[in-house]
């Protein structure tokens, strides 16, 4: 009976520590990994990583998500020669590749390595897709932090429910879950934005508690030499965050700059904000103001420094060398300049499209943030009334900056609203002065209209119905821009890249220069380096994919391209591919009839075409549903000649 009573005792006690160590798990699993209130956020961070990663994006937004991008690395290293944007002139470039070689310099040249290693005789399609956006997908999960961060700065006060709140709101953005995973200038663009906003941020708080800290020095005498000891380690860890903070303010405005030349339109507030927040110091000892010329010296000087360098790999890239340094007057390359340049030329913007100076405010930021935006606009309209009392209240703190005052009051105890709002609604005004308007130039603004309106709508108690609508508006736009919209011409080129070579009659080719011709009619451009194949083998290099990009341009045109080809090339040597919209096909009728047999090796669906689908849809009589279906397939055609 003693035995059995220990073994039972034994088991027990096995059984108590088993319970304790699953609470213990249990616990780090809700405390580090799942927490209830970010469900939503969580989840939106899985489709992003699965949908980067894994099952890749069909939705093609816009051709600078590849040609400003991915397509000009993978043109350079690879050697393989193809078609570039004017925006890549070497004459006057406007676009900087150092930036480009910053993001997709390291993935691309993996690739290449992968490719010897293995002895790839193409590299799979889906790899060259995937591993430029992989670097995209890196920064956006940084931004993640940097904006909880941000979140904590703005509202301290709030309880770790309202972080979780403001953070699905943020999570399940169409935003975030397909520009933020796309090689799209402007998507580097808002992380370079939000890193400013944090910095600056950072900036002024250390600022303010040197200056709380140096107060307390003098309220006793009596420290011990161990607080003094303490009292300088912090001293000199705080003026080295104040140093790296201010060196990357200056590193990020020279990054945004040649990124995209439009960056100051969102700098600018959080410039005029760090400098209404540090003038003050003038007016206080010889000690702050040397502080503050040592401060405005970093950022000014991190930002020559990185402009410097990036003008010095842009004039070494587009002059093939060092012979520019010769002549720097005429060969001397800075993008920006000549972005702004062409810019002011209305006959080049004409070529892009031109728009009224309110499709920004009125459209574009609809088809972005949607009920979020419109929340703002009718807080803002329900406040004009009191626009007297805040416009006093800015008048009264630019006047306290050239005054002499104390600073030493918290940040925490100011409120950050007026500034969110500022970041939010100051870039319209510039944006819109261009006549060029995409929704994509709005997408740094996801982070203060999230930071602004989310916590008004805890505090009023609406967050949870608003949130239902955003989430629906999100869902909706997700699925249009990250699969339907022009979503048949991505697994259309995997189709053709991954296609066989083979003559008329069907016997494959490996002799002789093979070609394959790409034809594509009222669809985006194709990236050429999703089609071609790309490796260092002999037989590779006989292989070119050509791209003929006829845009939207009349079946005439069409027509005479594919007779053109016929009487160019043997047809024993190339293949040639038509791939359109299927909407279209009534341009091929007197085609495929009269001259040149069509063979249809697949239709690709959904393919959602935004820019004609819907005029050639209206023309159309009464008609089944899935014949109006059939009409948003992308299909890819096979042509012969007929003898």
């Amino acid at each position: 009976m003693r035995t059995t009573s220990v073994s039972q005792q034994g088991g027990d006690n096995n059984d108590t520590e088993k319970v304790k160590k699953s609470i213990v798990i249990r616990s780090f699993l809700v405390k580090y990994i799942y927490q209830p209130e970010y469900i939503w956020y969580s989840i939106g961070v899985i489709v992003r990583i699965l949908w980067t990663l894994i099952f890749s994006q069909k939705g093609y937004i816009h051709p600078d998500e590849f040609f400003q991008g991915p397509e000009i690395v993978f043109d350079d290293i690879f050697r393989t020669n193809l078609t570039r944007t004017h925006e890549f002139n070497s004459k006057a470039p406007l676009r900087s590749v150092a930036i480009l070689y910053l993001l997709y310099g390291l993935p691309v040249s993996i690739l290449s390595w992968l490719s010897s290693i293995f002895h790839w005789s193409s590299i799979p399609f889906h790899l060259k897709l995937v591993f430029p956006r992989s670097t995209i997908l890196l920064l956006s999960l940084c931004t993640d932090i940097l904006f909880y961060r941000m979140i904590k700065l703005s509202y301290p006060n709030l309880n770790s429910k309202q972080y979780g709140i403001i953070m699905n709101y943020y999570g399940i953005a169409h935003v975030t879950l397909v520009f933020f995973t796309r090689t799209l200038s402007n998507s580097f663009e808002a992380f370079l934005f939000l890193a400013l906003i944090y910095f600056v941020n950072i900036n002024i708080s250390l600022l303010l508690s040197i200056i709380i800290d140096s107060s307390n020095e003098f309220r006793s005498h009596n420290d011990s030499n161990q607080n003094i000891v303490q009292s300088k380690y912090q001293s000199i860890h705080i003026n080295f965050h104040i140093i790296l903070t201010s060196s990357l303010i200056g590193l990020i405005c020279a990054l945004g700059i040649f990124n995209r030349p439009t960056f100051p339109a969102f700098a600018i507030v959080p410039i005029i904000y760090w400098f209404t927040n540090i003038v003050p110091l003038l007016n206080h000892s010889f000690r702050y103001q040397l502080l503050l010329s040592r401060i405005i010296g970093f950022i000014i000087g991190t930002f020559i420094i990185t402009s410097c360098l990036l003008i010095f790999f842009d004039s070494y890239y587009y002059n093939n060398g060092f012979s520019f340094i010769m002549d720097l007057k005429n060969h001397l390359i800075i993008c920006p300049l000549n972005f702004i340049l062409y810019n002011t030329d209305s006959n080049n913007l004409d070529q892009h499209g031109l728009h009224p100076c309110w499709l920004h405010f009125i459209v574009n930021a609809i088809i972005l943030y949607g009920p979020l935006h419109l929340c703002i606009v009718l807080w803002s309209l329900f406040h004009i009334l009191n626009i007297k009392q805040y416009g006093q209240s800015m008048i009264d703190r630019i006047l306290k900056v050239f005054h002499k005052k104390s600073i030493t009051t918290r940040q925490s105890e100011q409120s950050t609203s007026p500034f969110l709002l500022c970041l939010y609604l100051v870039p319209f005004f510039p944006l819109s002065t261009f006549p060029h308007q995409e929704p994509r130039f709005l997408l740094p603004l996801i982070f203060p209209l999230i930071l602004f309106i989310v916590p008004l709508l805890i505090i009023q108690n609406l967050h949870t119905y608003m949130f239902r609508v955003w989430f629906a508006f999100n869902i909706f736009i997700t699925i249009i821009y990250g699969h339907l919209h022009q979503g048949g011409l991505l697994p259309a080129l995997q189709y053709i890249h991954d296609c066989p070579i083979l003559s008329s009659n069907g016997i494959s080719i490996v002799n002789d220069m093979n070609k394959k011709f790409l034809i594509t009619y009222h669809t985006y451009m194709p990236p050429g380096y999703l089609v071609t194949s790309m490796s260092k083998s002999e037989y590779e290099q006989k292989l070119q994919t050509i791209i003929i990009d006829l845009k939207g341009g009349k079946h005439e045109e069409l027509d005479l391209t594919i007779e053109h080809l016929f009487n160019e090339y043997p047809m024993s040597n190339i293949q040639i591919f038509v791939l359109l919209p299927n909407i279209t096909q009534t341009h091929l009728t007197n085609l495929k009839q009269q001259k040149y047999p069509f063979q249809l090796l697949k239709q690709f669906e959904p393919h959602l075409d935004l820019d004609h689908g819907f005029d050639e849809l209206f023309h159309i009589k009464y008609e089944w549903i899935h014949t109006i279906r059939n009409k948003y397939k992308l299909d890819l055609y096979q042509i012969t000649q007929k003898f």
